[in-house]
C-alpha cells in the first residue's frame, strides 16, 4: 500500500468514525456532519426502494430519481472531502468527481 493510499483510509476513518461532531464547531466538522447525514439518508433511500421492490409496489422514476440523487450526493461529498484532506490534491480525482456528479445528476 503507497503512502496516498494510507492517507485515504486515514481520512475514511475520520469520517466514518462513531464519535459525535458538533457541525458548527468548524468548517472540518461541518464536511463530515454533511457527509455524514447524506450516507444516512442514501442509506435510508435505498431500504425504501428495496422494500418496495420486495412487497412488489413499483418504483416509479420520482423515487429511482430520488435513491440516484442522494447516491450521488454523498459519493460526491465524500471524494471532495478526501481530495481537500489529502497532502498532495489531485486535479485528476477532482475532474472525476465532478464529472460523475453531472453525469448522475443530469442522465
Amino acid at each position: 500500500m503507497g503512502k496516498q493510499d494510507r492517507e485515504i483510509i486515514a481520512i475514511l476513518k475520520d469520517v466514518f468514525q462513531l464519535n459525535f461532531v458538533k457541525p458548527m464547531k468548524s468548517d472540518h466538522h461541518l464536511r463530515i456532519w454533511m457527509i455524514r447525514m447524506a450516507f444516512a439518508v442514501s442509506v435510508i433511500v435505498i431500504s425504501m426502494r428495496g422494500i418496495l421492490g420486495l412487497t412488489g409496489h413499483e418504483i416509479t422514476p420520482d423515487i429511482s430519481l430520488m435513491s440516484n440523487t442522494s447516491i450521488t450526493f454523498f459519493f460526491t461529498l465524500l471524494f471532495l472531502h478526501i481530495n481537500n484532506e489529502m497532502e498532495d490534491t489531485s486535479i485528476i480525482m477532482f475532474v472525476l468527481t465532478w464529472l460523475s456528479l453531472i453525469l448522475a445528476v443530469y442522465v
